[in-house]
């Protein structure tokens, strides 16, 4: 039997609130929760292993290590502490007994790192001492940290350590992060997506768009207030019938304060950070979502957006600019943003609001779209031979 244990730092909500983190990134963990799921269509049997932390608040509260379920992956959490260094040390030395247990299970064994965490090494040590395949998850390639400073020097050690340890190759979020690694090989994995086929959202009124994940100036969140005011400036027919709602965390969240605080057309909804059953209930209701990483952004070509999957997968328009590999996995079934220009993001939205079945079928494209790249079948298979190639059920 093929196992894989991803370690990483995802956190369902109740485990996020019962160790008062509030640090988190939702896309990340959900991502990893499903890709792991996927893998067990392959007859994989997956282990999600989080480190279950986030940044200390000096309390001296401390959470023993535990194991419980997300959907049908088994999820263990490493134990944390809210105090400093301390913190970082107890997830350096907790994932070693996990290794050592796991490396008596029969079969072939794969680790995959989520990112390049300091916190892996001496796992990811002990995992190749022990024969197991090693596997890099790079979801991000864009840094702004200066190469000559200490935090950049400090940066550029940890991924030389890291790598030279990862001898199975990376998972990339996209393509062009190819070029940022030596790792090889490589394979571009999205994500997974969940299709709801009976979505009644089209049917409802007014126009719901949603933005969140990271608010900030990168994501496209000025320009979209700016697109905003300008809107609720010129007053069209159209804009009347839309609602803006707003989730997630970033630099930019405050100024969407003001928006929602200030009456208006069209109008603003700021929920901030939301539960699990709150977002799913946003999404349901949801007819564009957006994603405005800027062109030519930090964030442009070495990230993919993943939260376009999880729109399309609720049969929700994707608005998106076009960076990365997203025309790739949507082509037709996306409405595509060329410019950072506010003017050609406010016609989009006036085209979609004046032409809703038009809009519709192209949602119902993206769906399709996404199915048949990122099924849970489909990433299973690929997992199963990328992360397995010389076992049974592999690739030879």
């Amino acid at each position: 039997m093929r196992s894989l244990f991803y370690l990483c730092n995802a956190l369902d909500d109740a485990t996020r609130q019962e160790r008062q983190i509030v640090t988190d990134s939702p896309a990340a963990s959900r991502k990893i929760f499903l890709v792991s799921q996927a893998a067990r269509t392959a007859g994989i049997r997956s282990w999600v292993v989080s480190m279950g932390r986030g940044k200390q608040n000096g309390s001296g509260h401390y959470f023993s290590s535990k194991v419980t379920r997300v959907g049908r992956v088994p999820v263990i959490y490493l134990p944390f502490i809210h105090l400093p260094v301390l913190s970082e040390l107890l997830s350096l030395f907790a994932f070693l007994p996990l290794i050592w247990r796991f490396s008596r299970r029969s079969g072939p064994k794969t680790v995959l790192l989520y990112n390049r965490f300091p916190a892996y090494f001496l796992a990811l040590l002990v995992a190749r001492l022990q024969r197991f395949n090693t596997v890099l998850d790079l979801e991000d390639g864009a840094t702004d940290i200066d190469d000559r400073s200490f935090a950049g020097k400090k940066s550029r050690f940890i991924r030389r350590c890291i790598d030279s340890l990862c001898v199975g190759g990376a998972l990339l979020a996209c393509d062009a992060l190819a070029m940022t690694t030596t790792l090889r090989p490589t394979r571009s994995c999205y994500g997974t997506s969940e299709i709801r086929t009976d979505s009644g959202n089209w049917q409802i009124e007014p126009i719901h768009v949603l933005f969140g994940g990271t608010v900030s100036a990168d994501a496209g969140a000025l320009w979209l207030i700016d697109a905003i005011k300008a809107m609720r400036m010129a007053s069209p027919t159209w804009a009347a019938n839309m609602i803006f709602e707003i989730t997630g965390k970033g630099t930019s969240i405050e100024l969407f304060r003001d928006l929602a605080q200030t009456p208006g057309l069209p109008q603003v909804r700021l929920h901030g950070r939301t539960s699990n059953v709150e977002y799913e209930s946003i999404l349901a209701r949801t007819q564009i979502g957006l994603s405005l990483r800027l062109h030519q952004g930090v964030l442009a070509d070495t990230t993919f957006p993943s939260k376009v999957v999880e729109f399309a997968s609720n049969d929700i328009l994707v608005l998106t600019t076009d960076v990365s590999d997203v025309r790739k996995v949507f082509g037709d079934g996306a409405i595509y943003l060329e410019m950072n220009d506010i003017n050609h993001l406010i016609e989009k939205f006036r085209w979609i609001a004046e032409n809703r079945e038009s809009a519709r079928a192209i949602s119902r494209e993206g769906m399709h779209a996404a199915t048949a790249t990122c099924s849970a079948i489909n990433v299973g298979r690929m997992l199963n031979d990328f992360l397995f190639p010389s076992s049974p059920g592999g690739a030879a």
